[in-house]
């Protein structure tokens, strides 16, 4: 089953700028794995969409960041807000989408919080892709990990 990632930009994939840097030219730059996060969802075909805080009016500046970064996605999201965002989902009876092979419900909305401007690298590393103790770390379920314990990782 494909799962859309939602994704912030700045802070999560780029070094966090206020729109002000961003209107003067401020130099972008990514955030440690970022890349290869992405890459790793995109390789499972599920959907990337990206929403950001920024104005409408740096989607060209934007874009092409995304472009020279190698930062694929399916879908961008301008003008977000500033605060926290809430997805909110059903979640899907036992047995609906998988023929009865699950016997539990199957909850549809998770969160990751990154410490801004630290990229990826803490949610890679492997302690975290153990069997998770909340929902909150279920998450981490969410990846194959074949593409990690390829060596894309390193």
């Amino acid at each position: 089953m494909n799962k859309t990632w939602f994704i912030d930009i700045d802070g999560t994939l780029v070094k966090h700028l206020d729109n002000k840097d961003i209107a003067i030219g401020a130099k972008d730059e990514v955030l440690p794995y970022a890349k290869e996060f992405v890459e790793g969802i995109k390789k499972r075909g599920d959907i990337v969409v990206l929403a950001t805080a920024r104005p409408e009016e740096f989607r060209g500046l934007t874009l092409r960041m995304l472009k020279k970064f190698g930062i694929e996605f399916d879908h961008i999201l301008f003008d977000m807000g500033h605060m926290e965002r809430v997805v909110v989902n059903d979640v899907k009876p036992e047995g609906v989408y998988d023929g009865g092979v699950r016997d539990d419900d199957i909850p549809t909305a998770y969160a990751i919080n990154l410490t801004r401007d630290e990229g990826f690298a803490k949610v890679l590393c492997k302690d975290l892709w153990k069997k998770p103790i909340s929902a909150k770390e279920k998450v981490f379920d969410l990846f194959d990990l074949e593409w990690f314990n390829s060596g894309v990782m390193g």
